[in-house]
């Protein structure tokens, strides 16, 4: 029985000390395919997303995040190239904080700059807001495989259109400061 408590003592130290806890930070970087189709033409690109995480308590973060993209990075049939940049504040619950892998749904809205080059320069502004899960993944004693599966509408309020509406993948990578 004894020895039963101590191994039950030493998993639960153990599972406790790689857990997510109060204080934490978190800096991560994550890619997403950025497909459009513009003037019946399809180019591909990516949406990338560089965040800094605080956790307030053992389950809940805060987060900011810096997001750009370029639909013509891979693929440019179209002509037409739509950068965009922003800021995007978090917040996450984590549902599951094991040893190896934590799960969390997140939740932000943020505002940005769309330019759309269609043989001028146009800027405008973005809102925009994301809702969904997300996993971190444990690869090295720090680094974290991330996973984020968030709905996200950005929407142009300057020239009051849809920017991007739907589900994203992004898959990247987490350190734990």
């Amino acid at each position: 029985m004894k020895k039963l408590l101590f191994l039950f003592t030493f998993l639960f130290c153990l599972i406790a000390f790689a857990q997510n806890q109060k204080g934490e930070m978190i800096l991560s970087v994550a890619l997403s395919p950025y497909p459009t189709t513009t003037n019946n033409e399809d180019d591909f690109g990516a949406i990338g997303l560089a965040s800094f995480e605080f956790f307030v308590s053992n389950k809940v973060s805060l987060s900011g995040s810096f997001f750009t993209s370029n639909n013509t990075l891979v693929k440019d049939n179209s002509g037409v190239t739509i950068h965009s940049y922003g800021f995007m504040p978090s917040i996450h619950y984590y549902f599951v904080n094991k040893e190896k892998w934590n799960v969390f749904a997140q939740a932000g809205y943020g505002f940005g700059f769309e330019d759309q080059t269609q043989g001028y320069i146009e800027n405008s502004a973005l809102t925009i807001y994301n809702i969904g899960p997300g996993a971190h993944y444990r690869i090295g004693e720090k680094l974290y495989l991330k996973l984020l599966l968030p709905y996200f509408n950005a929407q142009n309020i300057t020239l009051n259109v849809d920017a991007a509406d739907g589900i994203a993948v992004f898959l990247g990578l987490a350190f734990k400061l």
